[in-house]
C-alpha cells in the first residue's frame, strides 16, 4: 500500500538533478499561484503590470514559469495582490505526508513535544472531530483551492483515500494532504475516531 512518510532528521544533501527540479517546480508554483490571483481580481495582465510596475511581458513569463523574477519584483507583486511573498511561492501537496507515531520520539519517563507540521494557511481554519463506526465510510470531500486537511488519528484504525490512492493510517498517525483533492476515509472491524483541520489560504 503506497504511503509518503515524514523523517524528523535532516534531509538528503541535494543534488543537482534535483535541484533543477525543485527550481522547476517553484517557478510552476509561483506561475499558477499569480494567475489565480490575478483573475481573482479581474486584472489583465497590463492592468497588473500598471499597478505593479513590472512589466508586462515579465508578468507573462512568470505566469508561464519561464522567469526567475528577483526579490523584488516578488515583493512588489505581493504587495499590489494584498498577499506575501510565501503564499505566491506555495508549493501544492502532490500527495499526503504521513508521520507515523512510532517514529516521534517520546521517552515514556518525560514530557515532550513533537512539531508535526508547519503551514502558511493564513485564512480560515476548520477543525472536526469524527467518530467512524465499522466498515464505515465518510462523504467524499474537496475543500477548494489551495485548501489543506490535517488530520491525527485518535484511535483505531482508518484508510485515507486521495484521488483514489489508499493510505493506512493507524492510531497515533498523523497526515496532511491537498484538500482540493478528492478524499474519504474508510474504516474496516473497529470503530475509529479522528480530529481533522481544513487550512484555507488567505485570498
Amino acid at each position: 500500500m503506497p504511503e509518503t512518510t515524514t523523517d524528523a532528521g535532516p534531509p538528503p544533501a541535494a543534488r543537482p538533478p534535483e535541484a533543477g527540479k525543485s527550481a522547476s517546480g517553484v517557478r510552476a508554483s509561483l506561475a499558477g499561484n499569480l494567475n489565480r490571483r490575478r483573475l481573482a481580481r479581474g486584472w489583465s495582465l497590463r492592468e497588473l503590470s500598471a499597478a505593479t510596475g513590472v512589466s508586462k511581458g515579465l508578468l507573462s513569463q512568470i505566469e508561464r514559469a519561464e522567469a526567475n523574477p528577483t526579490v523584488d519584483v516578488l515583493v512588489r507583486i505581493a504587495d499590489v495582490l494584498g498577499t506575501n511573498c510565501t503564499d505566491l511561492l506555495r508549493q501544492p501537496l502532490l500527495e499526503p505526508e504521513i508521520i507515523r507515531a512510532s517514529s516521534l520520539d517520546e521517552p515514556e519517563d518525560e514530557t515532550s513535544v513533537s512539531l508535526l507540521y508547519s503551514g502558511h494557511e493564513q485564512g480560515r481554519l476548520e477543525i472536526y472531530r469524527t467518530r467512524l463506526h465499522p466498515h464505515a465510510q465518510s462523504q467524499v470531500s474537496s475543500h477548494g483551492a489551495d485548501s489543506v486537511e490535517y488530520v491525527l488519528v485518535m484511535s483505531g484504525q482508518v484508510t485515507l483515500v486521495v484521488n483514489d490512492v489508499p493510505y493506512l493510517l493507524e492510531a497515533g498517525d498523523t497526515a496532511r494532504f491537498s484538500a482540493q483533492c478528492s478524499h474519504y476515509y474508510t474504516t474496516e472491524d473497529c470503530p475509529a475516531v479522528t480530529h481533522t483541520v481544513v487550512g484555507y489560504p488567505r485570498d
